[in-house]
């Protein structure tokens, strides 16, 4: 006999058994009630997953799950790239658009000697060791760390984004 043959002949049981309790709860006491309840849901739940439906639910939801994530957080859409450019046509977008304006900055942006300067690497750095200085840097400057400082965490960023552009 394969799985599902099993599966299926457990359903039978715990159903029949469901009957019997309920019948029984008709009779004597509701307390064989409550036990129908319990093997009445058993039956449920093992015919939801010898059926393939549990399988398909959980393929489903993994699906959903991998769409929003490459959508961005909390099913936001992808983010604007008005701000950091276009790819294709450096002043226009599809729209017809102007792609050549930018995000406003408090300050301007650091110049790639002070990238360099600001999260405390050589010029020869490569993208990983650029990355790693940046959290090890971000970690002490950070607003929610006991010394952290706004400002500071900005300039840390704005390094940042200027040396992995």
């Amino acid at each position: 006999m394969n799985r599902q043959t099993i599966g299926y002949a457990l359903v039978f049981v715990f159903g029949l058994m469901a009957l019997l309790q309920a019948v029984l709860a008709i009779r004597f006491n509701l307390f064989f009630l409550l036990v129908a309840c319990l093997f009445g849901a058993s039956a449920y739940l093992i015919w939801y997953h010898v059926s393939g439906r549990m399988e398909q639910r959980v393929r489903q939801e993994a699906t959903r799950d991998r769409r929003t994530a490459s959508q961005g957080g909390f099913g936001a859409g992808p983010r604007d790239q008005r701000f950091r450019g276009a790819r294709r046509d450096p002043t226009r977008n599809r729209r017809g658009g102007d792609w050549s304006r930018r995000a406003p900055t408090s300050t301007e942006e650091p110049t790639r000697r002070e990238a360099y300067r600001i999260l405390d690497l050589g010029r020869d750095a490569d993208r990983s060791a650029v990355r790693d200085a940046y959290r090890e840097k971000v970690k002490s400057v950070h607003p929610d760390t006991a010394n952290g400082d706004e400002e500071e965490f900005k300039r840390v960023t704005r390094a940042y984004e200027r040396l992995t552009e």
